[in-house]
């Protein structure tokens, strides 16, 4: 497909993309697809309406291109015009949940081609949609291309009236790269320290998990004697405090934050400095996500899938519930519930064949929404060129 980085309206206008009010669980994978259409087409134009606080799920965001934040216009005749006599989009993004009929009708009457990305239907759409109506059948017929991010809103959105020529089952999108960072130097130095010891991280573990964790790494260490804990606390001010502990209760540890290396004789790392997940999870095959016990804390299971460590973690996964859905969904993780389930789950992967199969589902499920965003830019583009080419 041909590209034209450079290319603008007769005007001088160049073309332009209007995403509306992504909801908050999509945010990220929408700021992801407008990096990589600037990436595809750095000429491009992005304008995003929604709430009050519109710019602020943008701001945090790495590698933004230029964007143009705007309010949202009212769902009337009026001020949609308005707004479009002054944008004038080529291209407009819209969500289930914040769809407004009006925006979408107008838009489309102007020539704005129109796309919708759903990851689930919001239950709005099952109370008040009437299946099949006259109206919401015409509303989404409007849209050049609806993408469904599970087969559950496809096969919804076909009863609600999508064609199936529109309708393209996508996945889950991309939210950017989940690779954490980390000293190359540092990863190795302590990777020949380590002599190819077996080791487990417990990321991020908050204080009644630091004991799980150690309870489990003594029943683990029955079996296997060599076996290192690398234990990375919630909060790294608790480290010194947390090594003496270990070390009154007999461990032989080694704290971070003092410059100690994990010696021979190490049974416990604690890992107790700021950023350095991602030298952890490089140096461990298995890795517990903390602040899943009980309190719905703890970092992205993603940052381990995408660095090839087998996950495990508690029942409380609110924090990031939709990356745990879709891990469990493949398989890609293990559940534990305490001190004996964690022992059994990472005496089991010490098998290097099994956290390797682990770990590749898990990695293959954090980087599928590469595709599908690739598939769904594609797509934009293509009615881009089409719009230019008229």
């Amino acid at each position: 497909m041909a590209r034209h980085p450079d290319s603008t309206r007769p005007d001088g206008q160049p073309p332009t993309v209007w995403l509306h009010a992504p909801p908050p669980q999509d945010r990220a994978a929408a700021a992801e697809l407008l990096r990589v259409l600037h990436a595809e087409r750095p000429a491009l134009r992005f304008v995003v309406t929604g709430p009050g606080e519109t710019g602020a799920w943008l701001a945090t965001r790495p590698q933004m291109p230029p964007v143009e934040l705007a309010p949202a216009p009212r769902d009337n005749a009026r001020a949609t015009g308005d707004f479009l006599a002054k944008w004038r989009p080529d291209i407009a993004v819209f969500y289930p949940e914040t769809l407004p009929a009006g925006h979408a009708s107008h838009a489309h009457a102007r020539g704005t081609a129109l796309f919708l990305i759903a990851r689930d239907l919001p239950d709005s759409w099952r109370n008040r949609w009437r299946l099949g109506s006259g109206f919401n059948r015409r509303l989404l017929r409007r849209f050049d291309r609806v993408f469904a991010q599970s087969r559950q809103s496809a096969a919804h959105l076909q009863v609600l009236g999508v064609a199936p020529g529109q309708l393209s089952p996508c996945g889950p999108l991309s939210e950017g790269s989940a690779v954490l960072g980390c000293s190359e130097a540092e990863r190795e130095a302590l990777a020949r320290l380590m002599g190819g010891r077996p080791a487990w991280l417990a990321a991020c573990t908050e204080p009644a998990e630091d004991r799980v964790a150690v309870a489990a790494h003594a029943s683990a260490l029955r079996q296997a004697h060599r076996l290192l804990l690398i234990l990375a606390p919630d909060d790294p001010a608790r480290g010194p405090k947390l090594a003496r502990r270990l070390m009154d209760e007999g461990w032989a540890v080694a704290l971070r934050s003092d410059d100690e290396e994990p010696e021979p004789e190490t049974q416990i790392y604690v890992a107790d400095t700021e950023g350095e997940l991602g030298l952890w999870l490089r140096l461990a095959p298995v890795s517990f996500i903390g602040g899943t016990l009980a309190s719905d804390a703890g970092p992205d299971p993603y940052h381990a899938a995408a660095l090839g460590s087998a996950i495990l973690h508690g029942p409380a996964t609110g924090a990031h519930p939709t990356h745990y859905r879709w891990l469990a969904a493949a398989k890609a993780t293990r559940l534990v519930r305490g001190t004996q389930g964690m022992t059994e789950v990472v005496m089991d992967l010490m098998s290097p064949d099994r956290a390797a199969e682990l770990a590749r589902a898990a990695w293959e499920v954090s980087t599928e929404g590469t595709t599908a965003t690739d598939r769904v830019t594609t797509r934009m583009l293509e009615a881009l060129d089409l719009a230019e080419a008229g």
